[in-house]
């Protein structure tokens, strides 16, 4: 009788000991993060990890990623599967769960193809029946940009302007200009502007009025990844040479004597004044028909030119026409292509030549920073090769208040008017590039006697962001001013005829137009 109370104690503690399993089952545990936020570069895929303390198994858990709110989140995983219902748009197929370790209580979500929108803060949630705990995990998100352009530009004043330009920063990113000794000036301006998927374009500028400095150089930061960029420039000697003393007398010297010079010769001037004058009215007529002439004969070889759209980088706009283009600061979603610009905001035409004759114009009007021209069709789209013929590209700009020629020095084009179309002819077999200027008819510039290999297509760029674009029009009849006075038949012995062929069109023997053509277009301006 005395093992029948021990016996139905035993029972008792055994029934307590099963009523307890489940709640040993669910002992307390925390959730712990990393410590130090964890760094990804733009593009990059990265783990975002957390764990149990102590190592229990967290495969029978609900594991939770959010951002600001526990719902909808960046991952939810129950019941052994992923949850996409309660999942945040933009993380839906960009997140998944990395459970190689699970039964130790090690997770992490992984997130693909970081972006800019995914830095911040997160909290990784661990549910077991009512036990809950949480913990923060921070992601910073860095992105190093392109290596920086430096474009130079010397103004009337004899100053400098270097302007330094770069894209896809993030975060924000410094910019120092600094000498070749390592000190540091202030820029006179500098701006940064987030595209459409937050990366920063950066520009800052230098007015340079000490041309002794040597060499400057633009260095753009990125203090978060501790990394920056730098490219230098070799600053021109002085066009001014410093005055001394004696260089001021002498100068004054000058300048009395030079007076006296233009008094004297002034009323010789006016005698000869009139004479000058129909000298001029003799010969104005001859150089506009010669100019004409050359216009003419380029427009025989009138080409129809689109623009392709599969070269357009991404900030340029291609209207559905393929006619016309226009720069915008928000930046397009393209596929990445091998033919697309992805620096310089170029975009070419979908025509290829490889041999004859063709002409065809672009509408630029009033508008401000752009170049056109011709290049070769396997020219680098990537990065920031100079556009010199060097590297396949022939062209001239507009860029602030000047004209140039895209020459390894650039060229600078003195016009006597703004032209609103630009005329461009290539003579393949001969190696010319011509640009005419059709507000008047004028040649601008020719490259020469260049040693063309493989497709040419044309090419169009635009500095600066504006609502007018760049057009490529219709060939017309002709400049909007070419006047040809009595007397200019007297050419007709002086300029060669050309035989009917390539350059004439039957039925038109007996016309002008078709028959008074040089036989080769002039040179421009060096």
């Amino acid at each position: 009788m005395t093992i029948f109370p021990n016996s139905c104690f035993l029972r008792c503690l055994l029934t307590l000991i099963f009523l307890q399993l489940p709640k040993l089952d669910s002992a307390h545990f925390d959730v712990i993060g990393p410590p130090e936020p964890i760094l990804a570069l733009v593009g990059e895929d990265i783990d975002l990890p957390c764990h149990l303390s102590p190592n229990v198994s967290a495969e029978h858990m609900e594991l939770r990623w959010f951002r600001k709110k526990i719902s909808p989140a960046v991952l939810v995983h129950r019941d052994g599967r992923q949850l996409d219902r309660e999942q945040m748009l933009e993380y839906q197929g960009r997140a998944t769960l990395v459970k190689d370790n699970i039964t130790a209580g090690h997770v992490a979500v992984r997130i693909h193809g970081v972006r800019v929108s995914d830095d911040g803060e997160y909290w990784c949630f661990f549910r077991e029946n009512e036990n809950y705990e949480e913990a923060k995990v921070q992601l910073n998100v860095a992105a190093l940009g392109s290596d920086p352009h430096i474009h130079m530009e010397i103004q009337e004043s004899g100053e400098i302007r270097l302007e330094c330009s770069s894209i896809g920063w993030y975060p924000e990113p410094q910019v120092q200009w600094r000498t070749s000794k390592g000190q540091k000036f202030p820029f006179t301006s500098e701006s940064s502007t987030p595209d459409e998927e937050g990366l920063f374009t950066v520009t800052a500028s230098l007015i340079i009025r000490d041309n002794s400095l040597g060499n400057v150089s633009c260095c753009i930061q990125n203090l978060l990844l501790g990394q920056e960029k730098e490219i230098g420039i070799s600053i021109p000697a002085s066009f001014f040479p410093r005055l001394t003393p004696w260089m001021v007398g002498v100068a004054v010297i000058v300048m009395v004597l030079g007076l006296l010079t233009i008094g004297s010769i002034f009323f010789t001037w006016r005698l000869h004044r009139e004479r000058a004058r129909e000298k001029k009215n003799e010969f104005n007529p001859k150089e506009k028909l010669l100019e004409e002439l050359k216009w003419k004969k380029a427009t025989l070889h009138a080409v129809d030119v689109t623009l392709d759209p599969d070269t357009a980088h991404p900030h340029l706009f291609v209207y559905e026409d393929s006619k016309s283009v226009r720069l915008e600061d928000s930046r397009q979603k393209l596929p990445e292509k091998p033919e697309r610009f992805d620096s310089w905001p170029c975009v070419l035409g979908r025509e290829a030549f490889t041999s004859g004759r063709h002409y065809w114009e672009v509408e630029v009007g009033d508008r401000t920073d752009w170049a056109v021209g011709v290049c070769r069709e396997n020219v680098m789209k990537k990065g920031f090769d100079p556009m010199i013929p060097e590297n396949g590209f022939w062209a001239m700009e507009l860029y602030g208040n000047g004209y140039w020629a895209l020459t390894p020095i650039r060229t600078p084009l003195p016009l006597a008017r703004a032209p609103h179309r630009v005329g461009i002819f290539l003579d393949y077999e001969l190696g010319d590039i011509s640009f005419y200027n059709m507000s008047d008819g004028s040649l601008i510039y020719t490259f020469s006697k260049v040693s063309f290999s493989g497709p040419l297509r044309p090419f169009f760029c635009l500095w600066s962001c504006g609502k007018k674009p760049l057009t490529i029009c219709l060939i017309t009849d002709g400049p909007e001013e070419v006047t040809v006075v009595a007397g200019a038949q007297d050419l007709s012995r002086e300029i060669p005829l050309s035989p009917i062929g390539e350059d004439s069109v039957p039925g038109d023997a007996d016309t002008l137009h078709s028959k008074l053509i040089p036989t080769q277009p002039g040179q421009g301006t060096p």
